[in-house]
């Protein structure tokens, strides 16, 4: 099943599918900007709308708005194409960029964050410490330390295909 990711919840846009990514830094641009970048990124990567067989969609956490918006466009093409939709997490999707011991924090406003601490071996992942909110100079990291980095694209394909599995139409945002 091909699958393809959305995530709206940092101040990166991310898609993805399995054999590809696009991640592009857009602030608080995303309503705008995401149908046109989604559109050339499906074109680019040789993919049109009648291939897909499900739509993952980052849950957070993060920005309510952010998250809105990546939410109900995810919703909304699984709906028209008639194919199912799960929702992922953006933090591990991160984490799994790398190998060990991770820390993720994604910094919010008023030295405020998001983090979460993962140990990632090969395509496996755990979750020490779950996403949580936090002051950003209390977050105590384990392993290596990432900040503000987007999350994978791919990675996010591939935990929307294990959800699609595991549990679809399930996509309730992380609020923290």
């Amino acid at each position: 099943m091909l699958v393809l990711a959305i995530d709206t919840a940092t101040p990166y846009l991310v898609l993805g599918l399995p054999h590809a990514e696009r991640a592009i830094r857009l602030e608080r641009r995303h309503a705008e900007m995401l149908w046109p970048e989604l559109e050339a990124f499906l074109q680019q990567a040789g993919v049109g709308l009648g291939e897909l067989g499900g739509i993952a969609v980052g849950r957070g956490p993060g920005s309510y708005t952010g998250l809105r918006v990546g939410i109900a466009a995810g919703l909304g093409l699984a709906r028209g194409l008639g194919i199912p939709v799960a929702g992922v997490d953006t933090l591990e999707a991160v984490a799994r960029r790398h190998q060990g011991p991770v820390t993720v924090i994604q910094r919010t406003r008023n030295a405020l964050c998001y983090a979460a601490c993962y140990v990632v071996e090969g395509s496996q992942v755990q979750v020490t410490q779950p996403p949580h909110r936090a002051r950003f100079d209390e977050v105590v990291p384990t392993g290596l330390l990432t900040i503000d980095e987007p999350p994978s694209g791919q990675a996010l394909a591939a935990l929307g295909l294990a959800a699609l599995k595991a549990r679809p139409g399930q996509v309730e945002p992380l609020y923290l």
